[in-house]
């Protein structure tokens, strides 16, 4: 029961945050564009455009990570795993997942102590704008912390699946499901050579 309940809070925890990366990233662009229109139309100089904009897509990509990896859209090499049986291609998943939850789980134990040093030291941008950088900093160890947790939770998911032989036993190129690839035509006409 606990189990379901931190998993419910993680997963939607997850979706907020996917959904704030989304807004972040349309308002990076809105931002871009504002500062070129306002510095080629009215000839004003903006301080603060560029790097608000890379502060929202650093949110984005890290803090996003999370709802991409509970919607299970990151990107994968599958030149071999296609080609794998069954059972093998779920134990390499999960072995990668587990991988990778270290992984997510190393940057953030360093990542941390990186943000709480730019919190006590009160360090600000060097530029005219002059943020504070805990505000950026915040952003990488909080995403790959919650990267992590929704790994857990993609992992043991996929133990149940594999405990349960719930298995896909068809899996297509994720790069080639939605594209229709036409066949090349081979010419039935052939040059003679006099």
């Amino acid at each position: 029961m606990a189990i379901r309940w931190l998993t419910r809070i993680i997963e939607g925890l997850s979706s907020i945050t996917g959904v704030v990366a989304a807004i972040c990233i349309m308002a990076a662009a809105l931002i871009i564009t504002e500062g070129v229109v306002a510095r080629k139309i009215f000839n004003l100089s903006g301080t603060w455009q560029i790097e608000l904009s890379v502060f929202l897509l650093i949110f984005a990509c890290f803090v996003g990570a999370a709802f991409v990896q509970k919607e299970d859209h990151h990107l994968n090499v599958d030149l071999i795993l296609v080609h794998l049986p069954p059972k093998i291609r779920e134990i390499t998943l999960i072995v990668v997942s587990i991988t990778t939850c270290f992984m997510c789980a190393l940057i953030a134990w360093y990542a941390w102590p990186m943000w709480w040093e730019a919190v006590v030291e009160k360090q600000y941008s060097e530029s005219i704008w002059r943020p504070p950088l805990w505000i950026p900093y915040f952003f990488l160890p909080f995403g790959m912390s919650l990267f992590f947790l929704q790994y857990i939770v993609h992992i043991a998911k996929k133990i149940n699946q594999f405990k349960k032989n719930v298995l896909d036993e068809d899996v297509t190129r994720a790069e080639l499901k939605d594209i229709d690839i036409p066949k090349l035509k081979q010419s039935k006409t052939t040059k003679k050579i006099s």
